[in-house]
């Protein structure tokens, strides 16, 4: 229920946009910003709010984001150096990541991090992949590819944050994070409730390019 009267809120909030947190500086929040700007925020709250009102393995994945093992792993991940020096290049870029990550701190009743002193109802297709493929069907992609390449070509900031995603120290932090036995434990949880692993990964890969590991 705590999740439904979450996502309602952000809808009200919302409106029909999201706007980034930045801090006045570096050329980065203003390129992610366009990004967010072509996202139906309202529509893919709906499908979101549809799921969790009527899709048991979606409704499945909602406890256990909310269990204390997911806010275990959630801290031990923050604790990681790697993941700290990620966060800190992406505030260095001008973007107030850690406010971002601090709200879902708040909302699973974490402690906040520091940073550095510098609805209607819809037809739904069901299940985790159907919530993946509901979500891609609504999401401008092409729109989304041209400005995606356009920003390669004309933002330095945008294109070394991009150099950052695909860099092999990423992928590094990417692959230590997965083979972290809290992370293979929740994973074994996760198979077990039903959850469609494979559809959050191929989420990931085509949004992000993120390669996780094979489950």
């Amino acid at each position: 229920m705590k999740f439904a009267l979450v996502m309602l809120a952000f809808m009200a909030a919302a409106s029909a946009k999201i706007e980034i947190p930045n801090f006045g500086r570096g050329e980065l929040y203003k390129d992610i910003q366009d990004f967010l700007d072509l996202i139906p925020v309202e529509r893919l709250l709906e499908i979101t709010l549809e799921y969790y009102a009527g899709d048991a393995e979606f409704q499945n994945l909602v406890r256990y984001l909310q269990s204390e093992k997911f806010k275990e792993l959630v801290q031990e991940v923050e604790n990681l150096s790697e993941i700290e020096e990620l966060m800190n290049y992406i505030h260095d870029a001008g973007i107030d990541i850690y406010k971002i990550v601090n709200m879902m701190n708040e909302a699973l009743g974490l402690p906040p991090l520091t940073p550095p002193s510098r609805f209607i109802r819809k037809r739904i297709s069901g299940g985790i992949r159907g919530y993946v493929d509901d979500i891609l069907a609504v999401l401008p992609r092409q729109q989304l590819q041209d400005l995606y390449d356009e920003k390669l070509k004309t933002s330095k900031a945008f294109a070394d944050f991009i150099a950052q995603l695909e860099s092999e120290n990423f992928q590094q932090i990417v692959n230590k994070v997965y083979n972290h036995p809290t992370v293979q434990e929740l994973l074994v949880h996760a198979r077990n409730a039903g959850i469609d692993l494979i559809a959050i990964k191929d989420l990931l890969e085509i949004l992000w390019g993120i390669k996780i590991p094979t489950y």
